[in-house]
């Protein structure tokens, strides 16, 4: 018996790695899944708060419209009328934007900046009509009357916080003289909208900008530009 060790076998190659499967194999991508589930929410929100105030609409019957369930909801929202406010407030951010830069560029008098902004909300309400009258002619739907007038403090807000000069009165904090004077506008405007969806239609525009320029304080009209 020979004393040579027996030969060792030869290693063998590692196997090629498993190509990964190819994307279009059916699987949705995560952030398209989550695209399409907003926007069936932000649809369903919509056609349901049309037809009845936000208030009365379960989240059963926002995942029923929307075809999601329940947990996949709970990860976009915590109710069916915050689901609403993130679609109105996408387009009320835009108006936002939009007059605060006619503002400060100087180039207008107040009253026509108003005229302008009065415009594009009146665009936005006619875009949403029933659900603006469902809820708010009659003051059914205190959620979207609460949502308008928030919207519309922070919008005013921010105007007079940039020009301090421009916020009347002497009498306690510039803070709290901000606030109350961006309520005291923001309600005053929710009205105009209210009183004017109270209106038959077809609804005459000019009426709505004409009262929104016409009340306008002297305070804000008077301010140099």
């Amino acid at each position: 018996m020979s004393g040579k060790p027996p030969e060792q076998p030869l290693p063998q190659p590692a196997p090629p790695p498993r190509p990964a499967p190819p994307a279009d194999d059916g699987a949705e991508p995560l952030d398209a899944r989550v695209r399409r589930t907003r926007d069936r929410l932000r649809e369903a929100v919509l056609r349901l708060a049309s037809a009845r105030p936000v208030e009365e609409i379960a989240v059963a019957d926002l995942v029923r419209e929307a075809r999601v369930n329940r947990t996949t909801f709970y990860k976009h929202a915590a109710s069916p009328a915050a689901v609403l406010e993130q679609v109105l407030y996408e387009e009320l951010d835009r108006l936002r934007a939009d007059w605060i830069a006619d503002v400060l560029a100087g180039g207008l008098p107040v009253p026509v900046v108003w005229e302008r902004a009065s415009n594009a909300l009146l665009d936005h309400l006619e875009r949403h009509d029933a659900l603006y009258t469902t809820g708010l002619a009659g003051h059914r739907s205190a959620a979207l009357h609460q949502l308008l007038v928030d919207h519309f403090t922070v919008s005013v807000a921010t105007l007079l916080e940039r020009d301090p000069a421009a916020v009347p009165g002497r009498d306690g904090p510039l803070a709290w003289r901000v606030e109350a004077s961006s309520r005291f506008l923001a309600h005053g405007e929710v009205g105009i909208v209210e009183a004017w969806l109270s209106l038959p239609a077809p609804r005459e525009r000019h009426l709505f900008v004409s009262a929104a320029t016409a009340l306008l304080p002297s305070w804000l009209v008077s301010r140099p530009r």
